[in-house]
This record gives C-alpha cells, sequence and structure tokens, in this order.
C-alpha cells in the first residue's frame, strides 16, 4: 500500500511541475543503476522543491534526509514519513537533537545494504546563491558506516546538478543533471577514517561543481550572476566555462521586467481565492529559499480545489457537461500560460 501512495504522490508532484515550470529538462537519468545502492548527492538552492523534484524525475524510489525543522508538526511529519522522508538533526536545530541522528544513521545503513536508495543535501542548509559551498561529513559517515556493517557492499554515489533560471520565481525553468556514478568500496587497508572521508568528500565535490553554475566568490556572486541572461544557467558546463573572463568590477545588477501576458487576465480572474491566499502568505515567508516551495504548495492544492468547487457550481446552474469543460480549460489556460510566458 504505501508503495502504491508514493507512487501517486511522485505522479502527482510530476504534474504539478508541469504545471509550475515552463520547462524541465532531465540529462544523465542512464548513470542510474537499477539494482544496486546509491547515495545521492545534490545542491540545495530551493528549500522543499528540491527532493519533490528529484524523487518525481528519478526512475528509482527514494529514501530522503531532510532537515529537522520541518518534521515539528506532528500532521506534516506523518505525511513526510508516508513518502520516506527521514529528519536529519543539525547543530542549529539543538545538541540534544543530534544524539537522535544515530537512529537514522542506521536506518540509512539498512536501506544501503539492501541495495535502496538516499537522497541527501550534503552543504547541510538550503542557499539561493549559484554555488557549491563546504560539504558536510554526513554522507560519507553513511557511507562508511554502511561498510561497517556489511564490508562486501557496494555502493555508487550518484551527484546531481539542479539549474534554476531564477529559483523563486515562477513559471521559470529548470535542468535536473544526475552526474556519472562514483562507485565506493570498502578498504580494509585504510586505518584512518577521517583521511577516508576527507577524499571521498572532496571526490564528490568536484563532481558536483561541474553540474551547476558555481560563482566561487560569495562576495561578488550577484554582479558576477547579473552577467548572464537567466536561461544560460540552464547549461552549467558552458556558464563554468564562461566564469574565468567575467570581471565583477563593473558590472551593474539588473532585473527582468515583467512582461504582459495576454493569458494573466484569464488566469487571476479565475483564481481570486488562491491568488488572495499567496498574497496574505509571501509577505509572511523569512527564508527567500521557502518562496516557491510555497507557492508550489498552493499551487497543487489551492488552485485545483478552488477550480474543482468552480465547477460544481456551474454544472449545479447549468450542466454537468458545462462543468466539466469549464475544468478542463481553467486547467489549459494555466497550463498554456506557463508554458508560454
Amino acid at each position: 500500500m504505501k508503495k502504491i501512495w508514493y507512487l501517486f504522490v511522485k505522479i502527482y508532484m510530476r504534474l504539478g511541475f508541469a504545471f509550475y515550470f515552463k520547462k524541465i529538462l532531465i540529462s544523465g537519468t542512464k548513470n542510474i543503476p537499477k539494482n544496486k545502492a546509491i547515495l545521492f548527492v545534490a545542491n540545495h538552492q530551493n528549500a522543499l522543491i528540491d527532493p519533490l523534484l528529484i524523487g518525481a524525475i528519478s526512475p528509482r524510489e527514494l529514501n530522503f534526509l531532510t532537515r529537522a525543522d520541518v518534521f515539528n508538526k506532528p500532521l506534516i511529519k506523518a505525511l513526510l514519513s508516508t513518502v520516506n522522508m527521514m529528519p536529519i538533526y543539525r547543530i542549529k536545530d539543538g545538541r540534544s537533537g543530534l544524539s537522535k541522528n544515530e537512529e537514522v544513521f542506521q536506518k540509512c545503513y539498512k536501506i544501503l545494504n539492501k541495495n535502496g536508495t538516499i537522497l541527501i543535501f550534503p552543504e547541510g542548509n538550503h542557499n539561493i546563491q549559484r554555488r557549491l559551498r563546504i560539504l558536510s561529513k554526513g554522507f560519507t559517515r553513511i557511507i562508511l558506516g554502511t561498510f561497517e556493517n556489511n564490508p562486501d557492499q557496494e555502493i555508487v554515489v550518484i551527484p546531481i546538478g539542479i539549474n534554476y533560471t531564477n529559483a523563486k520565481k515562477f513559471a521559470s525553468s529548470v535542468h535536473l543533471v544526475f552526474g556519472e556514478p562514483i562507485p565506493v568500496h570498502h578498504e580494509p587497508t585504510e586505518n584512518n577514517l577521517n583521511e577516508a572521508s576527507s577524499k571521498l568528500k572532496n571526490e564528490v565535490s568536484e563532481a558536483m561543481k561541474k553540474l551547476i553554475t558555481h560563482i566561487e566568490s560569495s562576495e561578488h556572486h550577484d554582479k558576477i550572476a547579473a552577467a548572464f541572461k537567466e536561461e544560460e544557467f540552464l547549461h552549467p558546463s558552458k556558464v563554468n566555462e564562461k566564469l574565468h573572463g567575467i570581471d565583477h568590477t563593473h558590472k551593474e545588477i539588473t532585473t527582468e521586467e515583467n512582461q504582459f501576458h495576454f493569458l494573466r487576465p484569464l488566469v487571476m480572474a479565475n483564481s481570486v481565492i488562491p491568488i488572495m491566499v499567496w498574497k496574505k502568505l509571501s509577505p509572511k515567508i523569512k527564508e527567500e529559499e521557502f518562496i516557491a516551495t510555497w507557492r508550489f504548495t498552493i499551487g497543487i492544492t489551492l488552485f485545483p480545489i478552488c477550480y474543482m468547487i468552480q465547477a460544481g457550481i456551474i454544472a449545479y446552474f447549468f450542466n454537468g457537461l458545462t462543468g466539466y469543460i469549464y475544468l478542463a480549460l481553467s486547467f489549459l489556460i494555466v497550463y498554456l500560460y506557463v508554458k508560454s510566458k
């Protein structure tokens, strides 16, 4: 039953993303083995959008390690657990919570020993900037801990690059890149676990940097990023080649103006309630990395509910066929609006 629910959520998320993103590009799924233990490692710009997007696209069923503070409310905790999400505790969540990680790690060892998959964001937190930050050693601990229980287990690390044209903007585009697998084997002659951990961390970090736009300078990040058009960020290898010649010292930061779209009035008029909810909620979002998460959540819940209620009202006053036509047109207009922005 749980697998059926996971599949339903996966299909619904993928459908939701089709209405949320203008373009979704996918590369490298051929790099994902079908019957091996896999630790997926990805960059993290966009809060819950990142794991949901990877889960919706990955051909393998995933187990997710997610920041523990998301699980604070019992209802949310129960819901996330049904789709294989597990809390991981960080120092900022309180030192008392760190002891709970051992139980989570034990679950990870069992998953990998059964040739399952785990998705982790080894940067440890999210950041809207287009750069790979220093990786934590948590993912290496999972691998080395698995080997302690089963030295013969073969594990592959698959780096993932998530590349948004604009992580905060509705109807932006995204390119998800699955990198080449990095096989990891138990090395019985390796006495220094810290050295083994650092070696693996550096190898994975270098592989991940090739799959995303990596702007090394945090201080000049915005000025450097402004030298590119948003669409260019869908092709990180080309952007990274150009980065060496970018002069950030005189570059003005520019923003793209919102252009009028002929379908916008129809979408606005037909979606008054969810749009009002979003306008009331959006100023309260404290972390900009969560803007897209909340917008997407409203998009896959309130919008369809609103359209179905309105379709029911139309069917009541006219007839069932008219209600179904209205409902189909409502979704079609939103889809065309997103794809033609």
